[in-house]
């Protein structure tokens, strides 16, 4: 986890050690930003194990306001697991484990504008290796959308995924 410490002039950086307090509040402000989403089906929510478990394994970036989470990113490295985006882009299964998801962007109403520099501070911390990383959005998500397309994603497919949920499958080369 790294954890932004966020203040009006700048953002500061610093890496702290995942625990259950920081699950805790990825869950509630996942719920929380979509309860308030007029259409909650474009964000499909995970559950507070799942999130536990990225927390442990994977690159997941918090912006915080001294204690308070307004905002979080998380990239899952999921190796050679079907949960893994390359599998639908056509990627061999050799070479999913140079392959990253874009997973979840959350942000609190009162702090728009820190999705796409979380998704940019990610960039330089991805681990070694990673040559590609995928992503899923809803059409109808123009925000979201337009903020992955601006780093450099492209779309690749679109296709039911989630239990039958229109998506937009993404690529960014690295």
């Amino acid at each position: 986890l790294v954890k932004w410490e966020e203040s009006i002039e700048d953002y500061m950086a610093r890496e702290v050690l995942p625990h259950i307090p920081d699950a805790a509040a990825f869950f509630a402000l996942q719920n929380e930003v979509r309860a308030a989403m007029p259409h909650p089906e474009q964000f499909v929510p995970d559950t507070l194990e799942n999130i536990t478990a990225y927390l442990r394994e994977d690159l997941c970036i918090g912006a915080y306001d001294g204690e308070r989470l307004g905002a979080y990113f998380i990239l899952r490295y999921c190796g050679r697991s079907a949960h893994n985006y390359a599998a639908f882009l056509g990627v061999p299964r050799e070479e999913w484990e140079h392959w990253a998801n874009a997973d979840s962007a959350v942000v609190h109403p009162d702090w728009r504008g820190l999705q796409r520099k979380l998704l940019e501070a990610a960039l330089p911390l991805v681990r070694p290796g990673i040559v590609g990383i995928g992503a899923t959005v809803s059409p109808e998500n123009q925000y979201s959308l337009n903020n992955a397309l601006a780093c450099g994603f492209v779309i690749a497919d679109r296709r039911e995924m989630y239990g039958g949920y229109d998506r937009y499958l993404l690529k960014k080369m690295l």
